[in-house]
């Protein structure tokens, strides 16, 4: 009996075997495309996306059929190759109107930051199918996107017509309401969202501007404040309207507070400004535009008073516009500030110009009876 348990299991071990084999390992001349297609289907279920589009590929050029068409264009979707699927579409299934298609093409469109593009498959894909989420809150995101609410609210509306209990239609189609001006519809579906159990920041936040819209400050306030807690005081524009709205009802205080908090959170990234402030010196310095690059100088120098060979360069170029009393004033600032950071090793070079400058400027100074040195 065991013996036959045994056997019985290696036969299976054996067909199972053979299966997969003969489905997902295909001599390099197989002309099947059958198999190059589950093949595809097999690598794609595993996430290598390479190789399940070199076997979608295999199958098509032996075989044009939609299901190929489809996962083939999807393939190139995911892998980031928006145009090429369009194409794809285009050239193999052009009167198709499926969901699968439409879908595939409006994110390429999406991806491709082409949203009057995208709009136009999705709305067909409403047109036949409203109670599409997906699609729904893409198509009306499309539609804000181009500051259309008001064609955003109409699909919107279609949908909750059908189902008025979808929290993210209902985030979406509240928005939708205050951007054309329906304050008092934006605020009862925001209350029907939070009553839902909704405790987003985001939902506190626009319910409070729903109110300020409509002049309910003290409304307003109490929902930013808890819109300010639920972030955590790390969301600037929160901050903003909470310090606005505060200063409106007499919370000066803390209007205060919230404004600088804000102020803070929305000063820019101090590394980035500067390498932009460079660039744009460096290209003020080839277009012999002399002045405005000091003046990008002055910038980096207020924002990073560290970077001392910004002084330097701030010379040199008082140098190109022969103004050699503000040359030599500068290159005394770069030397006074090296010596006070107790960096003379970093900038040695350039610590040997600026000083070799000033002897000869006072050399020059003695001859003209300008200096008693």
């Amino acid at each position: 009996m065991k013996h036959s348990i045994i056997c019985f299991i290696s036969l299976m071990m054996t067909v199972f075997c053979y299966e997969r084999t003969s489905i997902y390992q295909l001599p390099s001349d197989s002309t099947d495309w059958k198999v190059y297609y589950m093949q595809g289907e097999e690598y794609h279920r595993k996430g290598k996306l390479q190789k399940s589009l070199s076997n979608y590929k295999k199958a098509l050029s032996i075989h044009v059929s939609d299901t190929i068409v489809h996962a083939l264009a999807n393939c190139y979707y995911q892998r980031g190759y928006y145009q090429q699927s369009i194409e794809l579409y285009n050239t193999f299934i052009k009167e198709d109107s499926s969901e699968t298609k439409l879908n595939t093409i409006a994110k390429c469109y999406d991806k491709l930051e082409k949203p009057d593009s995208a709009l136009i498959y999705r709305k067909i894909i409403a047109m036949q199918d409203i109670e599409n989420q997906n699609n729904t809150i893409a198509l009306a995101q499309n539609f804000l996107s181009m500051e259309q609410p008001d064609s955003a609210l109409t699909y919107l509306c279609r949908y909750t017509s059908i189902d008025s209990t979808d929290l993210n239609i209902n985030r979406l189609k509240a928005y939708a309401y205050n951007q054309v001006g329906l304050h008092q519809d934006a605020i009862k579906l925001y209350q029907k969202i939070r009553q839902s159990g909704d405790r987003q920041a985001s939902t506190e936040y626009y319910l409070g501007l729903s109110y300020a819209y409509t002049d309910s400050l003290s409304q307003a306030y109490d929902c930013l404040v808890r819109a300010n807690n639920l972030s955590e005081r790390k969301n600037a524009y929160i901050l903003s309207q909470l310090g606005v709205i505060g200063s409106k009802i007499g919370m000066i205080k803390e209007s205060q507070q919230d404004i600088k908090d804000a102020l803070d959170l929305l000063q820019p990234d101090k590394q980035l400004v500067t390498s932009l402030y460079e660039t744009a010196a460096t290209n003020h310095i080839q277009l012999h535009q002399y002045k405005d690059a000091i003046a990008c100088y002055d910038k980096i120098l207020k924002e990073n008073p560290e970077k001392l060979h910004m002084l330097y360069q701030t010379a040199f170029l008082y140098g190109k516009l022969q103004q050699p009393e503000q040359e030599a004033v500068y290159y005394e600032k770069f030397i006074k500030a090296v010596e006070q950071a107790g960096k003379p090793k970093k900038y040695t070079n350039m610590l040997q110009d600026a000083e070799s400058y000033i002897k000869e400027l006072n050399v020059e100074r003695f001859f003209q009876g300008k200096t008693n040195k």
